[in-house]
């Protein structure tokens, strides 16, 4: 049941996401005056699909089957993408037969610069117009729920936060001059210090704290939490009111043994308070093959259950961490909402260039920065399961990333194609159609090699 949930969370995002990618270079390219032949999503063999001259068939279609203009809309066999097949483009499908022919008005070839890199561009507008949609609706319509907290209940050693002084107990008071009470809020301050960091502005920055009933304050390097936020590690800091809980037992490890049960509330690991999951896994990991002993708040109860380690540092539970303090919801009109949306998406496209110049520098390692399909089922699977507003904030993050990447200036990618554009702009004549070929080649050998390497990444992660 869980595979499932994780492989139909995965389609709905992959699918969506593509398909409004591919609407952008599909209307775009009608509305300009260019043919499109094939809208697909998914890659491979044609599994079913319409178009007006067939009606909806099953399996592929003759390919000598003249649509006299028209679309098939299909869909194919790997659900790794999806095209839209414009007439005399060299694309992904290595067609070249129209070269040979005389050119024709609604060609992409003989249509003016400006058409062709507006086409081009389209699918990755769409893809950030789909996130700045999501981002306004919530706050509008939803409201956006924040946790009314700004003390810090664990700092995590050898973290960004605990190597600048902050302590377990102090109450974030303002971050660079700015006052903050909402966990959010402090949130928001240090996306911004990661956003600016990128161009270069990675200087002190000034928190101000309260601790006991002495105010100080403390400061943090601007670099320290571009990486840190580059990494996705955090920052180390933990608020009041989070409690960790357990997602799934695995019946048959040493949980499930031991009698944990989904749902149970972890309080403790030994003498130790537990308040974050990274802080049990740690604990856990240093205990492989030794026993501990877990304080569990079950239905009100407080239960000691004593477990031993397995030798590979598993005790074989999904672990999920909840808010139970203080929280206030807030409404906003439409035009804040819009500037709120315009203001998320900036930021979290200058986070991932962020993210991708430290990898770069070698701040950050790969491994840490990208996922593949496994990690992105995963993660949708999670936030499908936290709620539809969740699910939507990662389908609007994922469409931001494809956006971003579909912009590098690689062959087989929208940016690729757009450099040849340009070149033509410049030098006034189209590129020989072999050279295209080769560098589309190229260009799909090292998206496949890509692919094959994240997933990679997302097997030994």
């Amino acid at each position: 049941m869980e595979l499932l949930q994780t492989v139909l969370s995965f389609l709905v995002v992959i699918g969506v996401l593509v398909f409004v990618h591919e609407l952008g270079h599909f209307l775009t390219a009608k509305w300009t005056g260019m043919r499109a032949d094939v809208f697909a999503l998914g890659m491979g063999r044609r599994l079913f699909g319409w178009n007006w001259k067939t009606g909806f068939t099953f399996g592929p279609i003759p390919e000598d089957l003249d649509l006299e203009g028209r679309t098939d809309y299909r869909l194919c066999l790997l659900p790794v993408g999806g095209y839209v097949k414009i007439v005399g483009m060299i694309d992904e499908s290595f067609d070249t037969e129209f070269v040979d022919k005389a050119p024709q008005p609604y060609e992409f070839r003989v249509k003016k610069n400006w058409q062709k890199a507006l086409v081009l561009v389209a699918g990755v507008v769409m893809n950030i117009l789909f996130a700045i949609a999501v981002f306004w609706a919530i706050p509008m319509f939803n409201g956006r729920e924040e946790h009314v907290v700004s003390r810090l209940s664990y700092v995590e050693p050898g973290s960004v936060a605990q190597r600048a002084g902050l302590q377990a107990g102090d109450q974030i008071v303002r971050v660079d001059g700015k006052s903050v009470s909402t966990w959010e809020e402090i949130g928001e301050s240090f996306g911004l210090i990661a956003s600016t960091g990128l161009s270069g502005s990675t200087g002190d920055h000034v928190v101000d704290i309260r601790r006991g009933s002495e105010e100080r304050a403390v400061r943090i390097p601007g670099r320290d939490v571009v990486r840190a936020m580059a990494a996705g590690q955090g920052l180390g800091m933990n608020p009041e009111g989070m409690r960790v809980s357990l997602a799934g037992v695995v019946t048959l490890a040493p949980a499930g043994k031991a009698g944990l049960q989904a749902g149970d509330i972890i309080l403790a690991a030994d003498s130790m308070a537990v308040r974050t999951t990274p802080q049990l896994q740690k604990y856990v990991r240093a205990h492989a093959g030794r026993s501990l002993v877990l304080h569990v708040e079950r239905k009100g109860t407080t239960l000691l259950v004593p477990l031993t380690v397995s030798e590979d540092s598993t005790i074989g539970v999904e672990l999920a961490q909840s808010y139970v303090g203080e929280t206030r919801t807030t409404t906003y009109g439409p035009l804040t909402s819009l500037s709120m949306a315009i203001g998320e998406v900036g930021g979290t496209i200058s986070m991932i260039g962020a993210s991708v110049t430290h990898v770069f520098r070698g701040d950050v390692s790969v491994k840490q920065s990208f996922g593949g399909p496994i990690r992105i089922a995963q993660m949708a699977s999670r936030s499908s399961e936290l709620g539809a507003e969740a699910f939507f904030r990662f389908m609007a993050l994922i469409s931001i990333s494809l956006a971003v990447m579909n912009l590098l200036p690689l062959p087989g990618l929208d940016g690729g194609h757009l450099v040849f554009v340009g070149i033509e702009s410049i030098i006034r004549r189209e590129i020989p159609t072999n050279v295209k070929m080769r560098f589309q080649q190229v260009g799909v050998a090292l998206l496949l090699g890509l692919m094959v390497f994240v997933i990679y990444l997302d097997i030994t992660r």
